[in-house]
């Protein structure tokens, strides 16, 4: 069976670079739009996102770790 390519470090990479700059682009607007519109919105729309990145994250690597050691055992069934 051949094992898939696949570059965990540089998805996670990345999602990484994608959390920091969503994170930079709420700090700028954030200190710009101040009024009770503006935060409420920031806090319904935007707070979510990061953990949601840092949860897809987590979710990839897992995913990633169960697909190796299903691979694995399928090569080498005594490993089951």
């Amino acid at each position: 069976m051949r094992r898939p390519s696949h570059d965990m470090s540089g998805i996670n990479q990345r999602l990484n670079h994608i959390k920091e700059s969503f994170g930079e682009e709420v700090r700028e607007v954030s200190e710009i739009w101040v009024d009770a519109k503006g935060r409420g919105f920031m806090q319904q729309h935007a707070s979510p996102v990061e953990p949601m990145i840092a949860q897809l994250m987590g979710a990839i690597v897992q995913s990633t770790e169960l697909f190796e050691t299903i691979a694995k055992k399928l090569r080498d069934p005594k490993l089951s």
